[in-house]
């Protein structure tokens, strides 16, 4: 059984402070079984565009994508994500807190929705929450701006990667619409009042054309991943998707056959948040459940192959049995690789 494992979010931009603060940290059979395989060819990218060149698309256009998931019925036309979010200050910076750090029950989004609803409705907005932690908005037209996706945005100061290009400073104002229509909301008072963050704005991102020109080619592998996004790429493009399992263990165990491809987002919230040490955990969690496990498959023949793809950091790697008599090939540690 071959496996590839696709670890986004695996590039701490200060390698050399996160390396001294990682001096104690202990990732055997990950630092082997990166050392020892088969370099292949990469370049750093983000995740959607790796996702986008694999899938055979010139872009991704996410809203679009996970509406497929989410709202297979909707009407054609412009959609963007609008998901919801709570605004930190940090000293001199406005910083975003997503979804996955606060929680939002559907009632308290549908309530938001319709009160963004009520006062954009002659301007042809349409806000749908079509889960708590996934909104859209449904614009006229393409704007035609460029908007940060909102894992760029995250860990930084929001004005940095407000919408850019001709008629940006428009949707700045609009935005300060959304956030006062937004802080004067019941839903928002009553979750205040019981010690709740408040949804101060929403993030603008992934426009599109809904349903999609093109189709995404799907891998002819099961997919397995808790990311919506990919399922949504796997499912739009036929193939199989499926949530990502606890550990490689119950992938030995799954009625999975030949090979699958595994996108684990242990990493993301460490890094995205500039959080080394929540990071660092991560890697550990994942040397005990993924990477000691392939390896002993590996050493027994039960796992043939080990790809490991990671993608902002241009990395990738094939193991083979085999490759782990290299022995003239060093272990490297995840923040070592280059």
């Amino acid at each position: 059984m071959p496996l590839h494992l696709v670890l986004p979010y695996s590039d701490w931009a200060e390698r050399d402070d996160i390396a001294a603060f990682a001096s104690s940290v202990s990732l055997p059979a990950t630092a082997l079984l990166l050392g020892r395989g088969s370099r292949q060819p990469a370049q750093p990218e983000s995740l959607e565009t790796w996702l986008a060149n694999r899938c055979g698309l010139a872009d991704l256009p996410v809203a679009p994508l996970t509406m497929a998931l989410d709202l297979p019925g909707e009407e054609p036309g412009f959609w963007m994500r609008a998901d919801p979010v709570h605004l930190r200050v940090d000293r001199d910076r406005l910083l975003l807190v997503d979804p996955r750090h606060f929680s939002l029950t559907q009632a308290e989004a549908d309530g938001l929705c319709a009160g963004l609803n009520a006062l954009y409705r002659d301007d042809g907005f349409r806000f749908v929450a079509a889960t708590p932690s996934r909104w859209y908005l449904r614009l006229p037209a393409d704007p035609g701006l460029h908007w940060s996706p909102i894992d760029a945005a995250l860990g930084h100061d929001v004005r940095e990667h407000l919408p850019k290009g001709d008629g940006a400073l428009k949707w700045h104002g609009l935005l300060n619409e959304i956030q006062m229509c937004l802080y004067n909301n019941p839903v928002n008072d009553a979750r205040v009042a019981a010690g709740q963050p408040a949804i101060q704005s929403v993030w603008l991102w992934g426009g599109g054309q809904y349903p999609l020109a093109d189709k995404p080619v799907a891998p002819a592998q099961p997919v397995l991943s808790d990311l919506p996004l990919v399922a949504a790429l796997t499912q739009h493009g036929g193939g199989q998707a499926r949530p990502a399992p606890a550990a490689f263990d119950a992938i030995q165990g799954d009625a999975v056959s030949g090979d699958a491809v595994v996108v684990l987002d242990a990493l993301r919230d460490g890094n995205l948040y500039g959080d080394a040490h929540a990071w660092l955990s991560a890697w550990l969690a994942l040397e005990a459940d993924w990477f000691a496990p392939a390896l002993a498959a590996l050493k027994a023949g039960r796992l043939d192959e080990l790809a490991v793809s990671m993608p902002e950091a241009g990395f990738g790697v094939k193991v083979t049995q085999r490759a782990l008599w290299a022995l003239w090939r060093k272990p490297v540690l995840p923040w070592e690789v280059c």
